[in-house]
């Protein structure tokens, strides 16, 4: 398997692009027509699969699609399936392939095969010979079972594969995805991050009267209604473009941390008087909230992170775990501060800029660092 006779003898298709299939970060795929089917040739950097796909479109849904997936003990499948959606393919139940050869060395899976027919698309008719080519990678579990994929390539046009001529490709992450993934970052990073610190710890710092209500206090309405703004607009935006259930773990953080941050405020409307003797009741229940939501968005970044980002480290995780541990810092500081406050065990005699309000710059201009990078990344990653 190589690059040689790419564009000449074969059409290829790799990420980057003209790479080496045996680098350990070139995502690679090839096919030559040989009677009534094709020689395939694919490669990728990973202990679990990689897959090539032919569609009429550039969305997942009634694909042909050739997969090499390697199971916990080392042994090597080829598959055929086809895709009805955003889901797990379906394997089909006829031979899949001939000339089987195999390899996974220096975390490097490969696969070369020749079908014994050719490619299969259930809508079309016209028997129009360009596809839209999709080669995908990700993890399997034991029994070799394809999971989601964490890389995608999309060829950016319909290809004839006779053709041999090449093609540029695009990344499969939806750009209104990746756009989502932005606003969530903004809104639970740091809108929503700077108005819980405003609520928990200005009180005594920015108690100033401003439009007839304390400083803290309006800053943190202000942050909080913008972030379950953004909130709901990215929520529309994913199940607008997906338009299906995708599973796994982060779409159902994502559902419950948008049904409490739509309760969030329309309780806080309905607060009793500060001096009700039950108003308690509803500090603690508004307080407790907002750590869930809070919890739950960080998690579900987490995961979100971890579907986008398509380096060979995985650096933007990294990024969201220093930033968590930045905010957490600030934490500590803070309740640390605010402790010693309310034990009496210092006061800001000389009249200086409160420390809360010093920790709050350092603390703004870190996490502005950090969305920047994240920001930057999922841009990257489009």
């Amino acid at each position: 398997m190589s690059n040689t006779a790419c564009g000449s003898q074969k059409f290829c298709f790799s990420d980057p692009t003209n790479c080496s299939p045996d680098a350990n970060n070139c995502l690679f795929m090839s096919a030559v027509p040989a009677n009534a089917g094709y020689v395939f040739e694919m490669s990728g950097p990973t202990s679990g699969y990689v897959a090539i796909g032919f569609s009429d479109d550039q969305d997942m849904g009634n694909d042909d699609v050739y997969i090499c997936t390697m199971n916990s003990t080392g042994s090597i499948l080829v598959q055929r399936a086809y895709t009805t959606g955003k889901v797990a393919p379906t394997l089909r139940n006829s031979n899949t392939a001939g000339s089987i050869v195999s390899s996974y060395k220096d975390g490097v899976l490969k696969c070369s095969f020749i079908t014994e027919d050719g490619i299969s698309l259930q809508q079309r008719s016209n028997g129009n010979p360009t596809y839209y080519v999709f080669l995908v990678s990700g993890p399997s579990s034991a029994d070799g079972q394809i999971q989601k994929h964490t890389k995608t390539l999309i060829s950016q046009s319909a290809v004839d594969l006779s053709s041999f001529i090449s093609t540029g490709a695009q990344s499969g992450k939806s750009t209104v995805v990746l756009g989502h993934g932005a606003l969530m970052l903004i809104a639970w990073m740091t809108t929503g991050t700077i108005g819980m610190m405003m609520a928990r710890y200005m009180k005594s710092a920015a108690k100033k009267p401003f439009l007839a209500k304390a400083a803290w206090f309006q800053v943190h309405l202000i942050l909080m209604i913008l972030t379950v703004i953004l909130t709901i607009i990215a929520f529309i935006m994913v199940f607008a473009d997906v338009r299906n259930w995708s599973g796994g773990a982060h779409p159902v953080l994502g559902c419950i941390v948008m049904i409490l941050s739509f309760f969030q405020p329309i309780a806080a409307f309905f607060r009793p008087d500060p001096k009700h003797e039950r108003r308690f009741i509803f500090n603690w229940g508004h307080s407790i909230n907002a750590l869930v939501i809070k919890t739950l968005a960080v998690a579900a970044i987490f995961l979100g992170l971890v579907l986008v980002d398509s380096s060979p480290n995985q650096w933007l995780p990294k990024v969201m775990g220093g930033f968590f541990a930045w905010e957490v810092l600030f934490y500590i500081i803070l309740e640390i501060n605010m402790h010693l406050k309310t034990k009496d065990i210092y006061e800001n005699v000389n009249h200086k800029i409160p420390i809360e309000i010093v920790a709050l710059k350092i603390f703004i201009v870190g996490n502005l660092a950090f969305l920047i990078a994240l920001l930057v990344g999922i841009g990257q990653s489009a």
